[in-house]
């Protein structure tokens, strides 16, 4: 088969989503980085393509984008990153298989109850141990080398186990450090924007204050110069138009009788 051509130790976790929304999944083992791969859906690219990401020294998330569903897959950082593709293809096939187009348009985990146990069968059948053998041992060598090999495995399964929770764990306390970054620079956005409206509300104020004050300035000045010059020259403003009156003339002596 293709599959043994190439190095798969072990795939932990696979689903299939719309974006955000995880219309099935499947893990072997327990563990809860499913949180992770929700953070890793919500910066996958939305164009057709391929992708792998490496999340620590141990494991990588490897993804195929087609039709507008994102398959994704959790894998032993030493399996080859061609073959955990080669997983993907095959999920993707059986997939395309049993819902056609029906995945554009369902509810989140409307395809879980049946397509989780596919899931299921394509890890166990992809999961292996690294390098089997091209010339074709003998029955009975490879029946002991397939024990010792899920022995082994058995033993990095429960190793992977405790690696994922310590590694999700910090994960997702950087997480929520960067999240309580994001909500403090939005807090001191909202308190700057309130402190420059606040600043332009009192601005306003001070300049009113400012313009009543130059007005009634105004007016009071106003009313003084007019209280002075009514007080000088009166209601009919005839001020230095008054003459003096003229003297009258002095009465002429009547004359004297003749003796």
């Amino acid at each position: 088969e293709r599959r043994r051509q190439f190095d798969i130790y072990m795939i932990i976790y696979a689903l299939v989503a719309r974006g955000t929304c995880v219309l099935a999944e499947h893990t072997a083992t327990a563990g809860n980085f499913a949180l992770v791969t929700r953070r890793i859906l919500e910066r996958l690219p939305q164009e057709e393509g391929r992708a792998s990401y490496s999340y620590d020294t141990s494991h990588s998330f490897h993804c195929v984008i087609r039709a507008g569903l994102a398959f994704l897959c959790m894998a032993d950082s030493r399996t080859e990153q061609a073959a955990a593709h080669a997983f993907l293809d095959a999920v993707q096939s059986r997939w395309s298989a049993a819902y056609a187009e029906k995945g554009l348009t369902a509810l989140a985990y409307a395809m879980n109850s049946q397509f989780a146990a596919v899931l299921k069968e394509l890890m166990e059948s992809f999961s292996s141990a690294a390098g089997s053998s091209a010339g074709g041992a003998a029955a009975s060598s490879s029946d002991q080398a397939d024990v010792a090999n899920v022995s082994r495995v058995e033993g990095e399964l429960e190793e992977v186990r405790q690696v994922m929770v310590e590694n999700i764990e910090k994960v997702l306390a950087r997480g929520e450090k960067i999240e309580l970054l994001v909500d403090k620079t939005e807090h001191l956005t909202h308190q700057a924007f309130q402190f420059r409206r606040t600043t332009t509300r009192v601005k306003r104020g001070m300049y009113c204050k400012s313009l009543k004050l130059n007005l009634f300035l105004c007016t009071l000045l106003l009313l003084v110069i007019g209280v002075a010059v009514f007080g000088a020259c009166g209601w009919s403003f005839s001020c230095g138009s008054h003459h003096p009156p003229s003297p009258s003339p002095s009465p002429s002596p009547s004359p004297s009788p003749s003796p």
